[in-house]
Formats: structure tokens, sequence, C-alpha cells
């Protein structure tokens, strides 16, 4: 392979609060980017307010104690409207690009809306009918139900397998108060992340994050969340498959999916790194088993994909396809066919393709300022050490085919996933078998 650009570790420092700090210079940039990661995903709603840390992400944009609503929009647009809240199982992550002359601005910004957030009555009512809407849309879109019905599967009863949205069941009783309780148990500089990359010295960045940040403190109920361990969930070996279905009238397509866990960062970054690998060979676009096996040679399908999630304590990787209604059966049977034999090892030929593919991403994604700022926010947040894309092209180089076709062998196991589908005709009972 062709030598890797150097790419030098970032700065990573504590402020006297507690708030972790990641600095990233890239010097050849022309924007900046910011991250907050807070431990406070959906995994850590009350078992009754399924749909709080989402619910809360929603609303810090709403207002705060320095910006009303139309405030805080004219602030955002002033900057470019490049702002992203997420939730996520584990966290909330709030984040932007802009300029680099924007950076105060907008750190300023978020700096507000995460710390002093209003949660006024009328913006919460206003919000809850659109986050509800949310709902509909994913409930009526079958490409994102079973993302949702795959957790449900995989993890059943465990906060893993709730939807991250909630129930509009459980929307709806959401209260003031449970939103204010659960910003301020965790929402505070211990349970978070500032990291930062673009076109800014590490010294700049760290002065902006103590401005903005430094003085942030934690109230008096903050705490750091417990997770119930989800590894040892984790189906494996020959345990009795799972399946769910959800018989959809009227649809002229079938979704379908298969999910197994993989290892994930506590196995160590080389089997991050493989793990990824796998999901390149085996469901990432062009050349991939899926795409030449499903689309290409038997034009079963035009989505078909796998997609890769890495939690604290463990991997899931999904194989996901949309496939017409007299036709599903076949194509269950045929991606059953392909996932499993991939226990049998990939060749010369795919194996090579597969690493040049990933290392062309990883170095797309180094020069990327969003991602080297969320890559690292992540990485800091679950305590794991700050790998660099230099560092993960190093360990990619090192991967041997023998080593890798084992690894797929032992560690991701598609004989115990669990499968789902979505929509009507005898692929269904295919799912069930």
């Amino acid at each position: 392979m062709p030598r890797p650009l150097r790419h030098p570790a970032p700065g990573s420092f504590r402020l006297r609060n507690g708030l972790r700090v990641v600095a990233a210079p890239m010097p050849n940039a022309g924007s900046i980017s910011f991250t907050l990661a807070v431990k406070a995903g959906s995994i850590f709603d009350p078992p009754r307010a399924n749909g709080l840390a989402h619910f809360l992400e929603h609303l810090v944009f709403k207002s705060t104690d320095d910006y009303s609503r139309h405030e805080l929009a004219a602030s955002m647009q002033r900057c470019g409207n490049r702002f992203d809240p997420a939730t996520s199982k584990e966290s909330i992550a709030i984040s932007g690009t802009v300029p680099s002359p924007k950076a105060d601005e907008a750190l300023a910004l978020i700096a507000s809306v995460a710390q002093r957030p209003r949660f006024a009555a009328d913006d919460i009512e206003t919000e809850r009918l659109v986050v509800l809407e949310e709902l509909r849309d994913w409930e009526d879109d079958p490409s994102k139900r079973i993302e949702v019905l795959a957790d449900a599967a995989l993890w059943g009863p465990h906060p893993m397998g709730r939807d991250t949205g909630g129930k509009r069941a459980t929307v709806r009783e959401i209260t003031r108060d449970q939103v204010r309780r659960f910003h301020r148990r965790y929402f505070h500089p211990r349970n978070a992340v500032l990291s930062m990359a673009g076109a800014m010295s590490e010294r700049d960045m760290l002065a902006l994050a103590r401005r903005h940040f430094g003085g942030w403190k934690a109230s008096a109920i903050a705490a750091t969340p417990r997770r119930r361990a989800a590894a040892q969930l984790a189906p494996a070996g020959l345990q009795r498959r799972r399946s769910k279905v959800l018989r959809r009238s009227g649809t002229s397509q079938v979704w379908f999916s298969a999910s197994t866990t993989t290892p994930s960062y506590p196995d160590g970054y080389d089997a991050v790194l493989q793990t990824q690998l796998a999901q390149v060979l085996i469901g990432d676009g062009d050349g991939s088993r899926l795409w030449d096996g499903m689309r290409e040679r038997m034009g079963l399908a035009y989505e078909v994909y796998a997609t890769l999630d890495f939690y604290s304590d463990v991997g899931v990787m999904s194989a996901m396809a949309a496939v017409g209604r007299n036709r599903a059966s076949v194509a269950v049977r045929e991606m059953k066919r392909l996932l499993e034999d991939t226990s049998r090892g990939f060749s010369v030929d795919e194996f090579s393709r597969g690493k040049e593919a990933l290392a062309a991403q990883i170095e797309l994604g180094a020069q990327w300022p969003m991602a080297n700022a969320a890559r690292y926010a992540e990485l800091s947040l679950i305590e794991q050490p700050l790998v660099t894309p230099t560092q993960e092209r190093e360990m990619l180089d090192g991967v041997g085919i023998a080593q890798f076709n084992e690894f797929v062998r032992e560690r991701i196991r598609w004989d115990a996933a669990a499968v789902c589908a979505i929509g009507e005709g005898p692929a269904l009972d295919e799912v069930r078998a």
C-alpha cells in the first residue's frame, strides 16, 4: 500500500472542573469542528420515560438563559447553520462546523445550549409535537423501522433494545421536571468531552475551551451514569436464533435484516479495525459480498448493505436489504448463505481490495475536521486511547489474511444472528424459520 500521510496525535487535556478537552490542529483545513459529547444516551432513560434523552437533545436548541429562540436561530444562521445535535444509545452529541473566524461565536452557542437551556414550558409543548412527527416518520419508513426492530430482537428487554427516540405514548407523558432533572444529573463537566479539530492551534483551542466551559459547574444531583453490561447478552455459539416480523399489508417490498454482535473497543483497537474491514468486505457497496451476490449477480435488490456500530462494550453488525415481495424468500435464503459463507474465509483478492478500500476511507476521514472531532470525542468519552489515522493505517498494514479469516470465523457469528422482516408474504415465514 502507499505510505499513509502522517497525522499527529491530538492534545488531550482536563480543565480544573473535570471537563476533558481534545484538540486536533489541522493547519490545512479551512474550518473548525466541535463535538461536545455527554454520556447521557437513551439507555439511561428512566424505564417509564423512554425517549427522554432524545427529547432533551431537541429542547436544548430551543432557547437558553443567554438566547431567546429567535436569537439562537439567528446566531446559528450567522455561523452557517452547520450544527447537528444527535442522540445515540450511549451519548448525546452537540456538534458543529464553522469557518475559523466564527469559532468563538459557535463555541459560545454550544456552551450556552449545553449549560444553560431554559426548557420553557411553551417550547416543550411545541417541540413535543415535532418529536411525535419524527417518530411517525420512523414508524412509516421501513428502512428506519427495521433498525428499531433489529435492536429489539437482538437485545430484548435490555435498555439497548429500546428505540432511541422512545414511543409516542412515552414521549407524550414526559414532563418538564423530568427533562430538567435528567439535564442536571448528566450534563456536567466530569461526564462530558469537548473535542475540536481544524484550522486552529492547540493553544487557541484550549483557550476557547477554558473561556466558554471553564466556569461550567455540576449541580447538586450530578452523577456519572452506569449501564447494565450488554456484552454478556451477546448471541454466541449455536444458541437459538431470535426473530421479529412486522406484518405490513399493501407493501410491494419486504425489508429484512440479520444482526450479530462483534468485538468493540475493550477487545483492542486491532479488533475494531478488523471488524471494520469485515463490514467493508461483507456489505460496503461495490465489490462487497452482499452487493455482488444479491444485486449484481442475481438482481434481487436495489438496497443491500451492512452497517456497523461500536458501543462501549460490544459492537453490532447488521446486514439489510429491501426486496420485491415475490422474490423476498429467495433473497432471505441468499443473504443467509452469503453471510454464513464468510466463516469459510475471504480470497486473497477480496482481502487486498478490502484493505485498500478501508485505507482510503481512513485517509478521506482524516482530512475532514468533523470526522476527527467526532472520533476523538467518542474515544475519549469511553476512556479509550486516541488512535490517530496514521496509527490505524499502520495497524491495518499489519493485518494478514490468515489472521483476518480466523478472526471473522471466531468473532463474527452469523449463525447466531437475530433476524427481522417488515412487509408481507412468505418471506416472513422464512425469517421465522
